[in-house]
C-alpha cells in the first residue's frame, strides 16, 4: 500500500524491511503504479486534480527505491486492469 504512504516515508520502512528481511530471502511488492499505457494516466491526472477522489491512492515507482537500499530487483511486472496500473516486483535482501 505504498501509494497511501507519503513519499518521505517510504525510504523509512523499506529500510524496516531490509532490517527484518533475512539475506537472500524474498520481498513481494503489489501496489498502484505510474501509468504506462494508454488511457492509463487518466488515474495520475484524477489524483492531480483532487487526491480525495482517489482515496488518497497516487501511483509510485519502487523499483529504484527498491534498488538504492540495496534490494536486488529479480522482476518487476506492469499490469493494466480496466485502465488501472499496478506493479508486482519481486526483489530479493542480498546483504
Amino acid at each position: 500500500m505504498f501509494d497511501l504512504i507519503p513519499f518521505e516515508d517510504m525510504d523509512k520502512i523499506l529500510l524496516e524491511f531490509k532490517r527484518v528481511l533475512k539475506k537472500g530471502r524474498k520481498l513481494i511488492l503489489v501496489n498502484m503504479t505510474e501509468g504506462e499505457r494508454f488511457g492509463s494516466r487518466i488515474y495520475d491526472y484524477i489524483y492531480s486534480i483532487s487526491p480525495k477522489i482517489m482515496g488518497g491512492c497516487r501511483g509510485v515507482k519502487l523499483e529504484e527505491r527498491l534498488t538504492k537500499h540495496n534490494f536486488n530487483v529479480k522482476k518487476r511486472e506492469y499490469f493494466q486492469q480496466m485502465l488501472f496500473p499496478s506493479e508486482v516486483i519481486l526483489a530479493y535482501n542480498d546483504i
